[in-house]
This record gives structure tokens, C-alpha cells and sequence, in this order.
């Protein structure tokens, strides 16, 4: 029997998977069907200190492609106040038997208005507190708001009690952000789980927004799996850098993502848009996927995965170039050109018609990715005396 138990700053959890703060957490009844679908642990949607009656309440917009789920919505829509926050996590941590991590937002970084939040969120019985940087002011990563970012983790880290994390997004590049976490006395990090971009445009409607009823927006944001390389180098990063528990999300959508997060370092991982997407029932279907990747290779327990990718890294910037190259199967090839024609080696050739791999070759591996045939172009190792290029 496997265990997908972990701790996750301090935290004990069933398993890793953790539901996102997102429409799926932003009402009692949704954080009591993720928990009932077996999530480890749930953040909610983001609260922030303000007064509602003076932000327009407005509406949400999504729009949906082969790119990910775009969505935009007022600042009033997409948060909720503290005092509704506070009665969720209340009621939550009353109605449930694991964790509840209350997310924290605000539209600066003064340190007295997220310390009241955080304190309240404390009191009403929340197990740590996310900081979503999402509304700060923009530019986030610029000197004087990074600056008091520091400032504003420190003193919050001091006089709180339960665990401080935040929450970081593409806003602030990921190796500043491991130098500047450094010291705050943070617990861990949650990592992006979106992007904001221009709103889609449909060119054939000159430029008109593919998000209808939406006129003046600038941005919105983004999810999708084309999220998840960026998600993993976030979490590599971190993880080396700051040696810190991490809770990955963006561009997740399944248990092999999950178990590839945790290879990176990421202690838990977060879903949002597979469970918008497909439902509550994703998040069974993610935990047995793990578990089957357990058993099946042998592992005792999901901590055995974290972190292993990192041997296989050295990071004194000396990188190993084993010497290869592509030969060409004749019996599978079918002398279609298509690897000829890609403008990106010269050192492959149609020779009276038929293909022919130079000694220069170095075995970037590209021309077979391109082939129709599989098998019939392959990188194979090669004894360095026998390659010029090596």
C-alpha cells in the first residue's frame, strides 16, 4: 500500500493535491465537494480588505480555445471581501477535516491593511495564509514595490502565527524572486497559476474583443497547459534556491503532471482549470493516477519522488553533451524529403533522392521529430573519435 501522505510546511496532509483559489473554492459548497473528491487541502478564493459599495460589482468573461480558458472580471467579482472570506474560512475549517489555507490579496502593500486580514483569517481558524500578489500595483517586480514587498513579508512573518506564503506569477522573474524571498522568514511558496495578456482578438472583426459583452479591457488572464514548462521552472528554481516547501500550479491536467511537479520539487500541487473544465470527479482520477505510478514503480511513498529530477542537473552551469548523431533507417525511410526542407540543419540532404546524414551531424535529435516514419530517423551514441563535431 502506498502513501501519498505529506507535510507541507508544517501542515500534515492526506496527499499533494490541493484545490487552487478559484471559482471551485470561492463558496462553502465548493470547498465541501473538493474535499469530499479527496483533495489534500483547500485554498479559497482570494479575500481582500475593501468596501464593496465603492467598486462596481460588473461580471466575469471567459472565452475558450485551443490556447486555455481567458477570463477577465472587476476586481469587486473576482474577490471577496474579508468579512465574506473570514465567514468561508469559518465555516469551512467547521465543516471539513483538512487543512484550509486562506488567500490574502490587496490593491497595495501596506503592512497594517494585509495584517489585519491575516490576523482575522488566523482567528477564524485558518492552518496558513496565501499572499496573492495579483493586485498590487503594477509594474510588481519594480524597485520600489519589491522593496516593500520585503518589507511587508518580513513584518507579517514576525506576527503571525500560522505559516506565511506567497504567491508568485510571472510578474517577478523567477531567480529575483529566490533572491529576494530569501530571509523574509516565509513557509513556503505558492507558485502561478496564470498569466494576464492582451484580450483575444478576432482579426477577421477588425481587432473586436472574442470575449463578448467586454468593451475597454486591457488585459485578462490566461490558463492552460502551455502554462506548465514555466510552472516547472518555477519550481525547479525555487526549490534549489531557497530549498523551501513548494506548491505548484498552472498548466496542470493530470496525475503524470502532478508526479512530474514533485520531481522538480514541489511538495504539493494546485488545480484549478482541470477541475473548472471537467468537474470534481478530476481530482479522484488524479490521486488513483499517482498511486498507480507508485505501485507500479515501486515507490512506498509520493516524498520519494521530490526533488529527483535535480541529479540529473548540474548547477555550476557545466552541461554534458554526450556525442550522437541521427542515422537513417533505409528499410523504414521513405525518402519524403520532409527532413531536408527544415530550415534548421545543413547537414541533412536529399542525394539522388535519397537522404543522407552528414559526418557533421551532432545529433540534435530535430529531423526525427519531424519525420512521418517513426523509426526511421534515430539518435544514436557515437564514439566521440568517430564525430569531428566532439
Amino acid at each position: 500500500m502506498v502513501s501519498l501522505e505529506v507535510e507541507f510546511a508544517g501542515l500534515k496532509l492526506k496527499n499533494p493535491i490541493i484545490a487552487a483559489s478559484a471559482p471551485p473554492t470561492e463558496t462553502l459548497e465548493n470547498v465541501i465537494k473538493c474535499a469530499e473528491a479527496g483533495v489534500g487541502a483547500v485554498v479559497t478564493k482570494t479575500s481582500a480588505n475593501f468596501d464593496s459599495n465603492k467598486f462596481i460589482l460588473g461580471g466575469r468573461r471567459t472565452h475558450i480555445d485551443q490556447q486555455g480558458v481567458w477570463a477577465q472580471g472587476t476586481f469587486r467579482h473576482e474577490t471577496l471581501t474579508i468579512k465574506n472570506g473570514v465567514d468561508l474560512v469559518r465555516r469551512a475549517v467547521q465543516a471539513i477535516d483538512i487543512p484550509i489555507i486562506a488567500s490574502i490579496g490587496s490593491l497595495g502593500l501596506d503592512p497594517k491593511d494585509w495584517l489585519d486580514s491575516c490576523l482575522a483569517m488566523q482567528d477564524a481558524g485558518a492552518s496558513m495564509i496565501q499572499l496573492d500578489l495579483f493586485y498590487i500595483p503594477q509594474p510588481r517586480s519594480s524597485p520600489e514595490n519589491i522593496k516593500q514587498l520585503i518589507e511587508l513579508l518580513s513584518s507579517l512573518t514576525s506576527k503571525v502565527d500560522i505559516p506565511i506564503a506567497p504567491k508568485l506569477n510571472h510578474d517577478i522573474p523567477v531567480h529575483y524572486a529566490a533572491r529576494i524571498l530569501q530571509g523574509t522568514g516565509i513557509a513556503s511558496v505558492f507558485l502561478i497559476d496564470s498569466i494576464r495578456v492582451p484580450v483575444p482578438i478576432d482579426i477577421r472583426q477588425n481587432g473586436a474583443p472574442k470575449m463578448k459583452f467586454l468593451r475597454g479591457a486591457r488585459e485578462c488572464s490566461l490558463f492552460g497547459e502551455w502554462q506548465k514548462p514555466i510552472t516547472l521552472h518555477y519550481t525547479s528554481v525555487i526549490y534549489h534556491e531557497l530549498g523551501l516547501p513548494i506548491s505548484a500550479g498552472g498548466g496542470f491536467m493530470n496525475g503524470d503532471d502532478a508526479i512530474e511537479a514533485i520531481m522538480w520539487g514541489a511538495t504539493t500541487v494546485q488545480y484549478a482549470t482541470l477541475i473548472i473544465k471537467h468537474g470534481y470527479s478530476q481530482i479522484k482520477k488524479l490521486l488513483k493516477q499517482i498511486g498507480s505510478f507508485l505501485e507500479q514503480n515501486n515507490y512506498s511513498s509520493v516524498n520519494e519522488l521530490r526533488g529527483m529530477a535535480h541529479k540529473y542537473i548540474n548547477w555550476n552551469g557545466q552541461e554534458d553533451f554526450e556525442p550522437a548523431r541521427v542515422v537513417v533507417n533505409y528499410d523504414l525511410c521513405v525518402d519524403c524529403g520532409i527532413c531536408t526542407r527544415t530550415v534548421f540543419c545543413e547537414d541533412i540532404h536529399l542525394v539522388h533522392g535519397k537522404v543522407v546524414v552528414d559526418p557533421t551531424c551532432d545529433g540534435c535529435g530535430y529531423c526525427p521529430s519531424v519525420c512521418p516514419v517513426p523509426g526511421a530517423l534515430q539518435v544514436v551514441a557515437v564514439d566521440p573519435a568517430l564525430n569531428p563535431v566532439f
